[in-house]
């Protein structure tokens, strides 16, 4: 009764969003800590760890950004997703318009 199809689609979607939340969180940390690394080898101050931070908060905005266009570029493409153009009912007779 339940299409498997649907209930695939639903658990990789799940799947996806944690990975994409996962990559969110802990990026920008990884990230930051290779910068705070390079402070303190360079004795600066925490100019690197800001610096290499948000290179890392940008470059996983942008690998969302083209894996969600990318996404909806295939599920644009799937024929099974399409809908079908259909016609304007007509009102029933002595309906009032």
């Amino acid at each position: 009764m339940f299409d498997l199809r649907v209930k695939q689609d639903l658990n990789r979607g799940f799947s996806d969003a944690l990975g994409r939340g996962v990559d969110l969180a802990l990026t920008p940390v990884v990230f930051g800590l290779i910068g705070w690394l390079i402070d303190r080898v360079a004795g600066t101050s925490p100019v690197f760890t800001i610096i290499v931070a948000t290179l890392g908060m940008l470059g996983t905005g942008l690998k969302i950004k083209l894996g969600y266009d990318k996404q909806m570029t295939a599920y644009d493409g799937d024929s099974t997703t399409r809908r079908r153009e259909v016609e304007p009912s007509r009102p029933a007779r002595g309906a009032r318009p």
